[in-house]
């Protein structure tokens, strides 16, 4: 595939790049990503979140820095 020039990329839905928009525009996320239809974001505190399409970032970002910091961690 590389002899060819092919490339694999990840097809982004329009409401994962509006989160991603999202995510890059707010004070506590340092880098946002797409994986395997899924949306990562580390904090400015080197935490990595797994974030869904409604979610309201800052909710999520306490959440995971409160209680429930299992549900969300990145698969490492």
């Amino acid at each position: 595939m590389k002899q060819a020039a092919f490339r694999l990329v990840d097809d982004v839905t329009r409401l994962n790049t509006g989160l991603l928009c999202r995510m890059m525009l707010h004070s506590k996320i340092q880098s946002a990503w797409c994986f395997n239809e899924s949306v990562f974001g580390n904090t400015d505190y080197g935490e990595c979140i797994n974030f869904k399409v409604y979610d309201n970032i800052d909710n999520i970002i306490a959440q995971y820095r409160g209680t429930n910091r299992g549900e969300r961690v990145c698969q490492t």
